[in-house]
């Protein structure tokens, strides 16, 4: 994505009503498969961005390493304190064999830079362990491709079919599987094709910027509040729609015969 993006990540991951919810999620996520197999857990980041996601997992006593391929990412990580990370390309990388839990991507598949979305899940699932999860966001709905995708260089956005559809190829199961930023979608979806012009515009994708801004305090807190609201419903039901597709996969088990 466009460089000036990492920091304006780096400046909002810690208070922005979309992180900080969606950071509740994943880690709700983490904690219920530590309390399934009784111990802290050995996770990967898979596209470690600024490192707020490794940071806060590792606050939960779990042991958590990443990757990323941006170094300005990998600075702004070691800024935050968090250092057991290392420059990679998921297009080529290469982990060791069922070596992790849990393995985390957020936002990263979509990107431009992954020539092959289904490879990578791939090389993810052999590094995790047998019946090891691997926990995804990703953008949805092509229609709503605006300018934010432009500066963060999306290729692609999925549908949850899709999305599904690629992982049980690539060897999982999938345990779980929702929209999410989904109370919110009817705003978004105004937000969005009012901000759709850049697409068609030819303007200079660098000078372009994302949706990453901090709102005024109140309203943050207030889009927090719906979030904490989506996050309680999605512990009990999927949702339909969204602007974020969310899914756990399992790494499917071959019990071994002899």
């Amino acid at each position: 994505m466009n460089l000036i993006e990492y920091s304006r990540m780096y400046e909002a991951e810690e208070r922005h009503w979309w992180y900080v919810g969606l950071h509740k999620l994943i880690m709700a996520a983490v904690q219920r498969e530590s309390a399934r197999l009784g111990r802290p857990l050995t996770i990967f980041d898979a596209g470690c961005g600024t490192g707020r996601l490794c940071q806060l997992l590792t606050a939960q006593g779990h042991t958590v390493s990443g990757c990323d391929f941006s170094e300005e990412a990998l600075r702004l990580c070691r800024l935050r304190g968090v250092t057991d990370t290392f420059p990679a390309d998921l297009n080529s990388i290469e982990l060791d064999e069922e070596s992790y839990d849990v393995i985390t991507s957020i936002d990263v598949l979509y990107h431009r830079g992954v020539s092959d979305d289904a490879a990578v899940m791939r090389r993810l699932q052999r590094a995790l362990k047998p019946g090891g999860l691997l926990i995804l966001n990703l953008v949805a709905h092509e229609f709503l491709r605006s300018s934010h995708d432009i500066a963060v260089h999306t290729r692609e956005r999925y549908t949850r079919g899709i999305l599904c559809q690629r992982l049980q190829s690539a060897g999982f199961t999938i345990a779980s599987s929702t929209y999410r930023v989904s109370l919110l979608f009817p705003l978004i979806v105004a937000y969005r094709l009012l901000s759709q012009s850049a697409v068609h515009s030819g303007a200079d994708p660098v000078a372009v910027a994302s949706d990453v801004a901090m709102p005024p305090p109140m309203i943050n807190s207030l889009l927090l509040k719906v979030i904490d609201v989506e996050n309680m419903i999605l512990t009990l039901t999927s949702l339909p729609f969204g602007s974020s597709v969310f899914v756990a996969a399992r790494k499917q088990y071959v019990p071994y015969e002899e």
